[in-house]
């Protein structure tokens, strides 16, 4: 990019140390900023060749903070990557890449700084295969893609410098192990590059940045600011106004919100997933309609050119108000953004600084976040989040320990830039944190694994992918090498139609969903009703809709945001506040909820300290068991089908389950001695694993998780040249890669994977462990009740919800929620509480 250096900078070449900081302290004042103690902190450290985490709060300059450490080694006119910067999103990729270009056009450096993600033209790519510019801006993925040039140890050997951007984003997932593998590759290519992570905070910070830096460095942590001040308030009913139970997303609070939003004040509108948000924009429109213009909707589906434009119309102060999902979490530097709005709760403490620290993006300034409940008891979580902030907790994020998929895709790509001997890969892929206890045996089995296909695949040469010549590992084959191009990376999403008004792409939908349109459906998606005029080639080609509402509202699989284990503590401590009485006025959404409170009482009883609420109620459809340990849904799911099962094993009944954040409900067909069986051995940990593998059907979440370890291992492929195979497609091959393996190829280790990741992802057993010694060593309280309290309600509202219509659903609710206003509901003579006590005799002896 050309630019015109101002004069008073000092000329293009390398500085030393006191020329580098006059000329940054005269750019900063030029833009009338002063630099911060944390950001010369970091030029100093750079100067001196440290890597190292930056940790501190959003919005605290830490890009400058980093570029300004490298730059004054980049002005002596050599060619080729210096500075490679990684991002965890393309659309922040742009931000960064005018960030970077300003202060090298203002000091007239000679330094391109360009882009390369999968928005990229192809005609760019072509030139930057051949050279990289000075800058590189890129994701994981277009890493990983560099990696596969056979001429990629050239096109790194002149490196300086790593950045890593929203480092805490990627921590914990394969794409942050796919991240550190690379690091070390391009390590071993660049010996001399330091690497600097940029991060929000985290408790773990030490192996935050061992993980960043690599197995061997020394990385240096540099904190400053303490972390931002954010004013939290909840927008509550009004007095003649209760929230719903339960089943809703928000809308009842929808005039409120209408009312709140100010064209003066910048707003962020987050809901937590895409439909919620289609509702919620749809809602604002239809109460304040003369905004039609300044308020827009951005979520992950739209079209990338959509979400660019609303992205511009926030910064140019043309578009207002925003509602949005995770799509804006990260990166994109809105400092015009006055206030943000969560519609429910963020369900862990890092999203809700992360959501509340879009506003008012800069140092020193303090974050506006206003609450809207979506139901009475998401009151309590809002109030566990305060108390949470205020102590200053944070839920860690870990690095995931040896995915063997990701090893194999990165072993793949290995041998297709310029090829590899064994053992210096092996001693390479250990300097990644993940891979740090990776034994040689089983870098062996991946080897021969790519190489043979393992002891059942070698006879089909697709998967024979990798081959040894000359004591190196490379790949011969195109189409093998054009089909691991197209499918890398480790982001997973279940296959998508296109939809088009016209010649204009809008965005992307779910084939699940897809599968349930036909000609003349209507649907909402990207703020407008659409009407399907007809779906050819993984098209849905539509109009604008004549008539509004009644129609199909999307959905996504995987929208639920997961129930952070840190709030489970502040949980109990606000359940406990309401139990005894205390002063609430320091929790404003306690004084709502302390009428729900009421009604709890009158029906059963509250929660008290070092108890757990469990509730026992009879209905025409059986018995209807409640316990609420306020674990989270995950847990508590996984606890119900271990309960379930164990109990099934030994009586012949029927039953059925639901759970929620906050408890569990088992409905049996017949009457059972739930508190005589809970404390004699339906809760043991003794055998949790298997019990748990066989109350699940192990293999067939096995097999369903292992779609996505093939696509990752690049078993199966999405993406081949000129089409797209179906989601359908891609389970049925990978479904039956399972069978095989696990029939045949005994320990083969992503079948092992796959029952792994079942256990520890989808069901949690680290918690569910935690709870059953919690359960064990803590009194359960039994109530039996004559009717569902309002801790009950929620639960059976989400199992029944699915079975009956929606008219005979508000007739129930409204049968329920009448006989909390009566003088008493609980039977006080059942009352009765358990204390812990050891197996002995009877079920727990047969458990």
């Amino acid at each position: 990019m050309a630019a015109r250096r101002t004069s008073h900078y000092p000329e293009a070449r390398l500085w030393s140390r006191e020329e580098g900081e006059a000329w940054r302290e005269r750019w900063f004042a030029d833009q009338n900023w002063r630099p911060l103690p944390h950001q010369k902190q970091a030029w100093d450290a750079i100067q001196n060749q440290a890597s190292g985490l930056l940790e501190l709060p959003t919005g605290s300059g830490k890009t400058y903070a980093v570029l300004f450490g490298f730059l004054p080694q980049l002005g002596d006119g050599r060619r080729g990557l210096r500075l490679l910067y990684i991002s965890p999103l393309k659309a922040l990729a742009r931000d960064v890449e005018h960030a970077l270009h300003k202060p090298c056009a203002d000091l007239g450096l000679h330094l391109r700084v360009e882009t390369r993600t999968g928005d990229t033209t192809a005609a760019r790519r072509r030139q930057q295969k051949l050279q990289l510019p000075e800058i590189l801006i890129t994701t994981p993925e277009s890493l990983a893609l560099l990696l596969t040039q056979d001429n990629s140890a050239s096109l790194f050997s002149e490196l300086q410098g790593i950045i890593i951007d929203e480092w805490h984003e990627l921590l914990s997932s394969k794409r942050g192990s796919l991240l550190e593998l690379c690091l070390s590759r391009v390590r071993s290519l660049a010996s001399g590059a330091r690497t600097w992570a940029l991060s929000a905070t985290l408790p773990n910070h030490e192996e935050a940045a061992l993980a960043a830096c690599g197995v061997g460095s020394q990385p240096l942590l540099i904190t400053g600011l303490p972390p931002r001040n954010i004013q939290m308030r909840t927008l509550l009913p009004g007095p003649e106004d209760r929230l719903p139970g339960a089943g809703h997303i928000g809308l009842r609070m929808l005039p409120q919100v209408a009312t709140f939003l100010d064209p003066a004040f910048s707003t962020l509108i987050f809901t937590n997933t895409r439909s919620q948000a289609e509702r919620w924009h749809e809602g604002q429109l239809m109460i304040r309609p003369e905004l039609e213009d300044r308020i827009a909707l951005h979520h992950g589906s739209l079209d990338p050119k959509t979400r660019e434009q609303v992205e511009h119309g926030v910064k140019e102060g043309q578009i207002r108000f925003v509602v949005c999902t995770s799509s804006l979490d990260l990166g994109v530097d809105f400092p015009e953004v006055d206030r943000v709005v969560q519609i429910g709760t963020p369900k862990s403490i890092s999203r809700l600084i992360q959501r509340a620290g879009r506003s008012a993006h800069a140092p020193g300034k303090d974050s506006e976040l206003l609450f809207v409940p979506t139901h009475n008891l998401e009151l309590l979580e809002i109030a566990a989040c305060r108390r949470a902030l205020q102590a200053g907790f944070i839920e860690p994020r870990t690095p995931r320990e040896q995915p063997l998929d990701v090893l194999i895709q990165h072993v793949v790509s290995c041998a297709m830039g310029g090829g590899f001997q064994a053992d210096a890969l092996y001693q390479e892929v250990c300097t990644a944190y993940g891979f740090r206890q990776l034994t040689r045996e089983t870098f062996d089995w991946v080897l021969r694994f790519v190489v043979e296909g393992g002891d059942v695949l070698k006879a089909y040469p697709q998967y024979c992918r990798v081959v040894l010549e000359s004591e190196t590992f490379v790949v011969k084959d195109r189409s093998i090498m054009q089909r691991h191009r197209q499918n890398i990376g480790t982001i997973l999403s279940d296959s998508s139609m296109i939809v088009k008004m016209g010649r204009r792409t809008l965005g992307m939908i779910e084939e699940n969903f897809a599968a349930r349109l036909r000609k003349g459906n209507r649907f909402l998606y990207a703020g407008r009703w659409m009407e399907v005029v007809s779906i050819a080639d993984l098209t849905i080609y539509t109009r604008l809709s004549k008539k509004a509402g009644n129609g199909l509202i999307p959905t996504w699989l995987g929208q639920k945001l997961p129930w952070s284990p840190l709030l489970s503590t502040f949980m109990r401590e606000v359940v406990e506040q309401l139990a005894y009485g205390s002063d609430l006025s320091d929790d404003p959404e306690l004084s709502v909820l302390s009428a729900v409170c009421q009604a709890q009482k009158k029906i059963s009883l509250w929660p008290h300290a070092g108890e757990i609420l469990a509730e026992i109620t009879g209905s025409r459809e059986g018995e209807h068991f409640f316990i609420f340990p306020f674990e989270g849904q995950a847990v508590h799911e996984s606890l119900g089908m271990l309960l379930v099962y164990r109990m099934s094993r030994l009586l012949a009944a029927t039953f059925s389950l639901a759970s929620n954040d906050y408890g569990l409900e088992i409905v049996s067909s017949i009457p059972l001695h739930w508190e005589r069986d809970l404390v004699h051995g339906l809760l043991t940990t003794e055998n949790m694993y298997q019990d748990l593998e066989a109350a699940l059907n192990q293999t067939e979440l096995a097999r369903h998780k292992f779609r996505g370890i093939a696509r990752v291992a690049g078993l199966v492929h999405q993406n081949l040249p000129g089409r797209r195979h179906s989601n359908r497609q891609v389970q049925s091959s990978s479904g039956l890669l399972f069978d095989v393996l696990k029939r045949f190829d005994t320990g083969n280790l992503l079948v092992r994977q796959a029952e792994v990741e079942v256990m520890e992802d989808q069901f949690n057993c680290a918690g569910l462990q935690r709870v059953l010694l919690k359960l064990q060593s803590t009194p359960i309280r039994f109530q039996t009740t004559r009717n569902f309290s309002p801790l009950a309600f929620p639960l059976y509202v989400e199992r029944v919800s699915a079975q009956i219509s929606s008219e005979q659903l508000a007739d129930r609710i409204e049968r329920i929620k009448n006989s909390w206003k009566q003088p008493s509901g609980k039977s006080a003579a059942k009352s009765s509480r358990s204390s812990p006590k050891k197996p002995s005799t009877g079920l727990g002896a047969e458990l």
